[in-house]
């Protein structure tokens, strides 16, 4: 109930008549259980749904009885239960506002030419205040929907919905099935010159069938289709159809089948793009199907099929949990906690909601709200790390619709509202108090500062046993987890090749000497060309010699001698130079390789006042520790492959890379002592690091963060 039972402005609307609108019908619907009375505005193609008990008004406007009239027989007969003046004021504004009502002095004709021109500057209104989305209709689709839905009708029956799953089902699983493929340089991809050629055809292509799939779903259930025309979203014309005809359906799932014909539409296109792109080749074929898997599929499990973004999957959550106007409601159900619990508006009546309803509310207002934005900026930088301009614009646009126009929004209320007008001054001291107390703990209080990065127990180069030269494995001298010293012979090689050219230049050396004591008594000039000749066939038998050395893996440190295979097995096997043969392991780790981001390189640096880590499925037992030394140049090539993305590590690796060590960022590394606490852990086991900076505000924190994203994806 209202503040007042009795309205101090009921006398300007006592003697008013009112009916409703030719064009409007009502509708009785019923969410989670409860009665709603829809009124549907045919003109319009706006639904707006009222309680039983204004319908208790509403359905006394015949343009006969007068307002008073109507409202003193509600009062004689519910007596305290009959709705005050006020609440039957609000209820003649509301219906006045969306020009659903008339009165005995109002000419139908007239009326109508009003609306028309007040519709054709709202849309011109609202197009000017949202740029990066407006509407221009053009033409009116309900006949030709009509005479072409017969065509069609299978397609959205249950035979169809058969098709779609069958398809959409097999489509999917060939997805996964290839999804590195399909992602691998995604924003290259999308953004090449001939993807985006090819998205200026498929992409209003595809939504101009999205848009008629809601069209014939809405013919089909008895509704009217009255507007089609082209929507630009940031500049790029997409069709679209005004379906809103379909909420005043009785059945909650023919209106939420309607909402989901884009979604249906959009993914059986994406499902069949699949099984082309894999079959064929390289070529503009795969290259329109992967732009269709992109729009139809991606696209729509992110933006369009997903109901925390008001698009299609919002309105099928809606339908579905019988709750419309979720998103708006639920953000009101917010605004109404806190100014009846936090500014203490105890007159406000109670929010007209059930308690499964309130439960979705709490959920769905931050969820949609962190979602949103995430996807906004994340779509806002996606776009900029190829098109500047449009990226900054996308961003601003962003930050401005979904921060700055509310916040201003909810100051207003909190100004201007009537409804707190006996709290304003608390309103106002807690409203303005808050943001200076959120401003000061972001720009004053210092919070621990903290980076993150991940290493692994680090083997010594000097610990991996290599060929030094080609040759195939004669022997292998050691046992496995023999306790060996430096300079040990584990492994002989044999090159059978390398034996016969030393041999023969040993005799070639002997000849040129012979030839040289013969020359040295008769001609010098012969005996000198004779020494260059001789000192070179010396210096290549030195090198055959050296490769005859290198045949010999020797142990370069102390440890315990594992080799990669066993030792019979190796026996016979070629190595290339460099090919790994075993490794001697230390007796323990004593040094743990770290591998960190080039936006931490400055913290790390300057302001490091410690060390903890953790082996990774440890992560009860922490370890101070030490940094022992700094490697100044950055690298793309990981340490170890534990660090890797596809091994639970945290670095993103080059799908071309062979060895799969090759990271797309470039980063530092630095050592660190590893403590007691892991010596019994193996080498290669991947250790989560934490270093810790000091105190610093979190304000300050996240303009760093901020900072170096722009400088990292733009370059500013």
């Amino acid at each position: 109930m209202s503040e007042s039972y009795l309205s101090t402005i009921w006398y300007r609307v006592a003697r008013l008549a009112p009916r409703l609108q030719s064009q409007v019908t009502i509708h009785r619907h019923r969410y989670r259980g409860q009665p709603w009375y829809v009124l549907h505005d045919h003109a319009t193609g706006r639904v707006h749904r009222f309680t039983p008990g204004a319908y208790m008004v509403i359905g006394q406007f015949d343009g006969k009885r007068t307002i008073d009239e109507i409202w003193s027989g509600l009062a004689e007969s519910l007596d305290e239960h009959a709705p005050s003046q006020d609440d039957v004021v609000q209820l003649l504004s509301t219906l006045h506002q969306n020009d659903l009502i008339l009165y005995h002095s109002s000419p139908d004709v007239a009326d109508l030419l009003e609306r028309h021109n007040r519709m054709t500057r709202q849309i011109i209104k609202q197009n000017l205040m949202n740029p990066m989305s407006f509407r221009l209709p053009l033409w009116d689709p309900d006949r030709f929907l009509e005479r072409t839905l017969p065509v069609v009708r299978w397609l959205i029956s249950g035979w169809g919905l058969l098709l779609w799953a069958l398809v959409v089902g097999a489509g999917g699983f060939t997805a996964a099935m290839h999804w590195t493929a399909l992602t691998t340089d995604l924003s290259g991809q999308l953004f090449s010159g001939r993807n985006i050629a090819i998205t200026l055809v498929s992409y209003p292509l595809l939504k101009a069938m999205h848009e008629l799939a809601h069209g014939y779903l809405t013919k089909m259930r008895g509704g009217e289709v009255r507007e089609m025309g082209v929507m630009f979203l940031v500049f790029f014309p997409v069709p679209y159809v005004d379906a809103s005809s379909a909420a005043a359906f009785r059945n909650k799932w023919h209106r939420a089948v309607v909402s989901a014909g884009g979604i249906i539409i959009e993914t059986f296109a994406a499902a069949i793009a699949v099984f082309i792109w894999v079959d064929a080749e390289p070529g503009m074929t795969r290259a329109i199907a992967y732009n269709v898997i992109m729009v139809g599929g991606l696209s729509t499990l992110l933006v369009n099929g997903n109901p925390l973004l008001k698009f299609d999957g919002y309105f099928v959550l809606s339908d579905v949990i019988e709750i419309p106007n979720l998103s708006n409601r639920a953000t009101q159900f917010y605004g109404h906690l806190i100014q009846r619990y936090i500014f203490a508006a105890k007159q406000l009546r109670d929010f007209n909601a059930t308690d499964g309803e309130k439960l979705w509310f709490l959920f769905y207002a931050p969820a949609a709200f962190v979602y949103r934005t995430l996807v906004m900026i994340g779509i806002a930088l996606f776009v900029a790390g190829r098109f500047f301009f449009i990226g900054v614009m996308l961003a601003m646009w962003s930050i401005f619709s979904t921060l700055i126009k509310p916040a201003a929004k909810h100051l207003k209320h909190v100004l201007t509202s009537p409804q707190l007008r006996k709290v304003r001054k608390r309103a106002n001291l807690i409203t303005w108090g808050g943001i200076g107390v959120i401003v000061g703990a972001l720009a004053l209080i210092p919070l621990p500062l903290r980076t993150d990065s991940e290493g692994v127990l680090w083997l010594p180069e000097s610990s991996y046993l290599r060929a030094r030269g080609p040759g195939f494995i004669e022997s292998v001298v050691a046992t496995r987890g023999s306790l060996i010293a430096a300079g040990t012979d584990l492994v002989h090689l044999k090159d059978p090749g390398l034996e016969a050219r030393l041999t023969l230049l040993r005799w070639r050396v002997e000849e040129q000497r012979r030839r040289l004591q013969a020359a040295e008594a008769t001609d010098q000039a012969r005996a000198d060309e004779i020494r260059t000749a001789l000192a070179a066939a010396e210096a290549e038998y030195v090198r055959e010699q050296e490769r005859l050395d290198d045949m010999h893996i020797v142990a370069a440190t102390e440890g315990h001698f594992e080799p990669i295979d066993r030792p019979e097995t190796l026996q016979g096997r070629f190595l290339n130079q460099g090919d790994l043969v075993g490794y001697v392991l230390p007796p323990r780790a004593d040094t743990i390789r770290v591998a960190y981001s080039q936006e931490d390189e400055t913290l790390i640096k300057t302001r490091l006042k410690g060390v903890e880590v953790k082996l990774a499925g440890y992560l009860h037992d922490r370890h101070d520790t030490r940094v022992i030394r700094q490697i100044p140049a950055a690298t793309d090539q990981l340490p170890s492959p534990a660090l890797a993305e596809v091994s639970g590590g945290r670095f993103q690796v080059n799908p071309a890379s062979a060895e799969g060590m090759q990271s797309l960022e470039r980063f530092f590394l630095l050592d660190l002592a590893a403590p007691p606490g892991m010596s019994d852990a193996a080498f290669g086991t991947r250790v989560l690091v934490r270093f810790d900076h000091g105190l610093e505000p979190s304000g300050v924190q996240a303009y760093r963060r901020l900072r170096q994203l722009f400088q990292k994806r733009f370059g500013a």
